[in-house]
């Protein structure tokens, strides 16, 4: 009985959001990513665009029956954007999107003159859009 209620509790953090609703925090995160870069708020803005990621990830992993190849991804966005940098079940832009977002500094080392850099936002951008489309399939299917 313990065994179930520890897989029941492991698998909460996936299951409280439907996802369509995963979607939709995640185009939510990948707004205020876009607006804490292009404010120079670095930190903020790529904390952002990876949970942006990560939690369009979270409404893929939805639709995954098979419990081994879902909890391949991990639980934390991070787990998520770390497997999609060499996932060859998606294509090149995603797996360079997942590496940006993976290596990227939370600290800058140059200020910078301008609009913030970003980037970032639409490396999530990728993510979210590939997200969007595997679950439009499932749904579809």
């Amino acid at each position: 009985m313990f065994a179930t209620a520890m897989d029941d509790a492991a698998s909460d953090w996936l299951t409280r959001l439907s996802a369509e609703e995963w979607l939709r925090a995640a185009h939510n995160e990948l707004v205020a990513a876009e607006r804490a870069l292009l404010g120079k708020q670095h930190r903020a803005g790529v904390t952002q665009a990876r949970r942006a990621a990560g939690m369009a990830w979270n409404a893929v992993l939805l639709g995954i029956a098979d419990p081994a190849e879902r909890d391949r991804f991990g639980r934390s966005y991070m787990d998520h954007l770390r497997v999609l940098r060499a996932e060859e079940s998606v294509g090149a832009a995603v797996r360079e999107a997942a590496d940006a977002l993976v290596v990227a500094k939370l600290e800058q080392e140059l200020v910078q003159l301008g609009h913030g850099d970003t980037r970032l936002a639409r490396a999530a951008a990728v993510i979210v859009e590939e997200a969007g489309r595997r679950v439009d399939g499932t749904a579809r299917s």
